[in-house]
């Protein structure tokens, strides 16, 4: 009996089974179905971005162990495919956690799981292994065992095994989601539960050596029950460093994940709105996060499990409503002082944002065009800005300090004050005294630790809020589509259909005005006319890059809306112009599929050999010592102007899309090789839409 029977699922099942495993996971909010949002794709309406991955024979294992939650595509010798349903990484002991069709939950060592499922593919070589080791008179037992998987593992090395799709949270996804797939809440919890239980200890700790001392009862026994305790707590100190330090560089990942996420996501016109200062200024900004994460953000969160024992601790000693009510003081005037640290923190920012613009603008060629034209103007401004940048800081640092007196010591001497009243007064001290004392040291520490970290919580927060158009677009959900577009390729009629197309922005006359353009199946569209006329910004609106400002868009007969930005850069591919377009530092072959699956199959790799062959690039292909291996870009293989121009024109037609785009792709070649290209893209393009000067 194979260890995956009842374990799989019937391929017909993968929506329900995507659905399962996300909530088994916790990636999916419990009462959210993907019926919710019509015409989305079942992973997208439930939060999930499902990443395609392939495996081979030797890499199998690592990922069982390591993929979930995902569902594994499992051959069997007879009949179709099915689907093995991991929800979670390997355990300690090296068993999965996997989800059943019939909703049970079972642990399976990755070892057996690996073994059955590897079984159809060694059949076929097993009786080549088992002749060799009998010709080798290798008689039966661990040896003959280990030489024979020693062998076939030689033997299927590389050999492909299918894959599956990993199911991970999408930037949409609820913020726990998020938190959970990024495996932050884990070492957050660890952390958080580890503080307890050494503050605790160390509370405990104190308490029985408080005790022995003034019942006069002090032994050998006594102390050394204290320093048991007191080094316990030191060990789950060590574990809440531990556990901080794994929750600062997942949560750091997440960050700069989800802020390239939102990059690629935003519309490239805001950031040419920007210029070049701005956006360095504002990664910048974005780099606050991280740093507050990293060094001890963290830490100022724990030190609230450190208050609240604190506030405990003082209501059992002498004066204890009194004490806590100057501890409830101390945390308000804190709060008060980081939310006032915040607006002049954004103030200060905003000049700071301001300087490095002007700066890295004019390093960039405006003060060398000053220089030359006007002299007298070559530092105009940077004065006031500088006086303007100093005035806002003033303010803050003076809060600054004012706010580390008080968290540092300031309000240690109020809580004296108030514990000596008692003393003072009633002439009280004894245990009650004592155990007052321990709560404010307790109390004092955890404020120390926030005013440590003030400054830091505080830029944070003005950061946030800095790079918060990145992160918003990183979590813009899937609009809902009302009619799903058609999976085939359209072999006839209309595909695409502007009308009134006007396309501009705030403050500044349209780019492009009552556009009309029809582009049927098949088609070969040139679109001409004089620089600056509009001609790149109609591609970036035809492909989907750009939204138009006013008019009618509609591929196949529905807007952008209904059919959704991926399926439609998925249905129009474009080539933009050599200045936007890019040669990455990877190989040749990631560079030509970039819209294909990846890793390639070999299909694909012997497809763009083939194109590129056409287009004239056989014998660069010949020089490479690699082929389509070789490493281009800044430290790799260097290519010509007209290489790279036949690079981008492959990577454009290797796409399959039903129309593709190409903005002067033919404006860097020879005659020669222009004709070439040229019929090759007839060829090659279902329709196809050329923008070129006259």
């Amino acid at each position: 009996m194979s260890v995956l029977d009842g374990l799989l699922w019937s391929t017909a099942d993968g929506s329900a089974a995507v659905e399962a495993v996300g909530q088994a996971a916790g990636l999916v909010v419990a009462g959210r179905r993907a019926g919710s949002v019509p015409g989305v794709g079942r992973a997208e309406a439930l939060g999930l971005d499902l990443h395609g991955v392939r495996t081979t024979y030797d890499t199998l294992p690592d990922l069982i162990a390591k993929a979930g939650p995902a569902l594994l595509t499992v051959f069997s010798g007879e009949g179709p495919p099915k689907l093995l349903a991991v929800i979670g990484p390997a355990d300690l002991f090296g068993r999965v956690p996997v989800l059943c069709a019939t909703g049970d939950r079972r642990r399976v060592s990755v070892a057996r799981l690996v073994a059955s499922m590897r079984a159809g593919i060694e059949a076929s070589e097993a009786p080549r292994v088992d002749a060799a080791l009998d010709l080798a008179r290798l008689p039966s037992g661990r040896a003959r065992d280990r030489s024979r998987a020693a062998l076939l593992a030689k033997r299927l090395h590389g050999r492909p095994m299918g894959g599956g799709q990993l199911l991970r949270a999408a930037p949409h996804a609820p913020a726990l989601a998020l938190a959970r797939d990024a495996g932050v809440l884990g070492p957050l919890g660890v952390a958080v539960v580890a503080r307890l239980l050494s503050t605790a200890l160390s509370i405990g700790g104190w308490i029985l050596i408080g005790q022995g001392a003034l019942e006069g009862r002090l032994s050998p026994g006594w102390l050394g029950g204290w320093c048991l305790l007191l080094l316990t707590g030191l060990v789950f100190g060590r574990v809440v460093a531990l556990a901080q330090g794994e929750a600062a560089i997942r949560a750091g990942v997440w960050t700069k994940q989800a802020l390239l996420r939102g990059a690629m996501s935003t519309d490239p016109e805001a950031w040419r709105k920007e210029g070049p200062g701005g956006a360095l200024a504002r990664v910048g900004e974005s780099q606050a996060i991280e740093d507050l994460v990293l060094t001890g953000g963290l830490e100022a969160i724990l030190a609230v499990v450190d208050l609240a024992a604190a506030a405990w601790v003082l209501a059992q000693g002498a004066a204890g409503l009194p004490l806590a009510g100057t501890l409830v003081l101390g945390v308000g005037v804190a709060a008060v002082a980081a939310w006032r640290m915040m607006t002049l923190l954004g103030r200060w920012t905003a000049h700071r944002r301001g300087l490095t613009a002007m700066l890295v603008e004019r390093m960039a060629g405006h003060r060398t065009r000053l220089a030359q034209a006007e002299p007298d103007r070559l530092y105009a401004g940077e004065d006031d800005a500088l006086e303007a940048y100093m005035a806002a800081f003033v303010p803050l640092h003076r809060l600054q300090i004012a706010a580390s007196a008080w968290l540092g010591g300031g309000w240690t001497v109020l809580a004296l004050g108030v514990l000596a009243l008692p003393f003072v007064v009633q002439g009280t001290g004894g245990v009650g005294m004592a155990v007052s004392v321990g709560g404010l040291l307790l109390a004092q520490g955890a404020l120390a630790s926030i005013g440590g970290h003030l400054d830091g919580l505080a830029s944070a927060a003005v950061s946030w809020r800095e790079v918060g158009p990145l992160l918003q677009a990183a979590r813009t959900a899937p609009q809902p589509a009302r009619v799903p577009p058609p999976r085939t390729p359209a072999t006839s009629g209309e595909l695409i259909r502007a009308k009134g197309l006007a396309v501009g922005w705030p403050g500044r006359p349209p780019v492009l005005r009552d556009v009309d353009l029809s582009v049927a199946v098949g088609d070969r569209v040139l679109i001409t006319g004089p620089s600056g006329g509009g001609k790149s910004t109609l591609a970036g609106v035809l492909t989907g890059a750009r939204a138009p400002s006013d008019g009618l868009l509609l591929l196949r007969g529905l807007d952008r809306t209904s059919i959704g930005p991926r399926q439609w850069r998925k249905t129009v591919a474009q080539a933009p112009q050599f200045h936007e377009n890019h040669i990455f530092e990877n190989t040749l072959s990631f560079n030509l599929l970039l819209g294909r699956s990846w890793p390639p199959s070999p299909q694909d790799l012997a497809e763009a050999l083939r194109l590129c062959r056409a287009l004239g690039l056989g014998p660069l292909l010949d020089k490479m010592p690699a082929g389509l291996n070789q490493v281009v870009g800044e430290s790799g293989w260097q290519l010509s102007h007209g290489e790279r121009s036949r690079v981008f024109l492959a990577r454009a037609l290797l796409q399959e899309a039903e129309v593709v785009v190409l903005d002067e792709s033919f404006a860097a070649l020879d005659p020669l090789s222009l004709r070439q290209c040229l019929e090759v893209t007839l060829r090659s393009a279902r329709t196809l839409v050329v923008i070129a000067h006259p």
